[in-house]
């Protein structure tokens, strides 16, 4: 019987030893999730997920290059175990990339199943030969050809196919935990987010709102940012959106204006860690990079840092602006991050901020402030709102 399916590759989960099943599952169900199809379409078997759609389209290829943990795929077929029957199908899909101009071609052959008669070489030349046959206008590449016909023999069925695409690798979302990630409409916090996905943190998202400060267009932005990382999670993204006006305009009226930034960031993470302790996130995320901004410093951050006691993650600590906005460009989100809608940190930035700043002058002035019922406001007015990936 032959059936359609992709054969999905992958590398990292390979390597985790007692607990690879753990992740070898949790990648076929979020595979199932972003496909939108039956969790039954999706089998696993000997370091290989092949899933059995209704229908291939290309809307389901380009899917499954945003599932976190898989490496490569291939759309392709299964058939019965028989030199005959994986022949007629390497001839057949030959025949396809020979309709669309194929010149050349190669065959690579792995047998996993020790007791069919050919080996992987002789599946190699023994198809070669076969394909050759049927269409001599055909020439064998063995470095660049039009098309490699790629052959598993496996216990379970002889799996073909002839194009191979790339996904983004790295582990399953979800499993190493979760984190909140405080998204601005920068640059820089949606990129975080998709680096700690990769690395299997689920997210979901903080972000600040100072009305009238900043208006609906911004939030706006930020949920298009926030929908284009559900695209990568491949489930819905919750966005809270605590009020922080009036965190600002005190901060503005009590405390010298170098230390603003420093004292924003530590209420944000006092907040955002509130939130982590309610429901359950096991870190904090930032977009922060050493040095980029003025804020960024070492000792900018020590003293935000100290505001909480929650893990902070910062997975661009190392990165440069230009590698930041490629990778930005890469996953989708730099021509929405771009759009001209300032946040909260842009309005009430400060002419002259403090670069290194020492934890005492900032607690002091930071006891100017009603921190208590500042942040309970936060909660009070706090909007949260659940954006999925096809939104929009």
């Amino acid at each position: 019987m032959r059936e359609q399916l992709v054969t999905i590759r992958f590398d990292e989960i390979g390597l985790k030893g007692k607990n690879r099943p753990l992740f070898e599952k949790r990648l076929a169900d979020n595979i199932a999730r972003a496909l939108h199809i039956d969790a039954s379409r999706v089998k696993r078997e000997r370091g290989r997920i092949y899933v059995y759609p209704e229908r291939e389209d290309e809307r389901l290829l380009r899917r499954l290059e945003q599932v976190f943990g898989v490496k490569t795929f291939s759309p392709g077929v299964r058939v019965p175990v028989a030199v005959e029957a994986m022949e007629a199908e390497a001839i057949e899909l030959a025949r396809k990339e020979v309709d669309g101009g194929a010149k050349t071609f190669k065959v690579d052959a792995r047998r996993a199943l020790k007791s069919f008669p050919l080996d992987s070489m002789d599946i190699n030349a023994h198809l070669g030969r076969r394909v050759l046959e049927a269409f001599p206008e055909l020439s064998v590449d063995v470095h660049q050809p039009d098309f490699k016909l790629q052959v598993e023999v496996r216990p379970s069925g002889i799996f073909l196919s002839t194009r191979t695409y790339q996904g983004p690798g790295g582990v399953p979302v979800g499993m190493s935990g979760r984190a909140l990630l405080l998204l601005s409409g920068g640059i820089d916090s949606p990129v975080a987010g998709w680096m700690l996905m990769k690395r299997g943190l689920a997210i979901d998202a903080v972000y600040f709102h100072s009305p009238p400060y900043t208006g609906e267009r911004a939030k706006e932005k930020v949920l298009e940012l926030a929908r284009v990382l559900a695209r990568w999670k491949g489930d819905q993204v919750k966005v809270y959106v605590p009020y922080f006006t009036e965190i600002q305009v005190q901060t503005a009226q009590h405390v010298p204006s170098p230390l603003w930034t420093i004292i924003h960031r530590r209420f944000m993470h006092r907040i955002a860690e509130r939130i982590a302790e309610a429901d359950g996130f096991n870190a904090l995320a930032t977009g922060e990079s050493i040095g980029q901004v003025a804020s960024q410093t070492v000792q900018n951050l020590q003293c935000i840092d100290r505001a909480v006691r929650i893990l902070v993650l910062r997975p661009l600590t190392g990165f440069d602006k230009v590698e930041i906005v490629n990778l930005a460009k890469r996953i989708g989100t730099y021509e929405i991050s771009i759009q001209p809608y300032e946040d909260c940190c842009t309005l009430f930035a400060p002419k002259n901020p403090k670069t290194k700043a020492r934890l005492d002058h900032v607690e002091s002035a930071e006891s100017q402030l009603p921190a208590d019922r500042l942040i309970a406001e936060a909660f009070e007015r706090m909007e949260v709102i659940t954006v999925n990936a096809e939104d929009g």
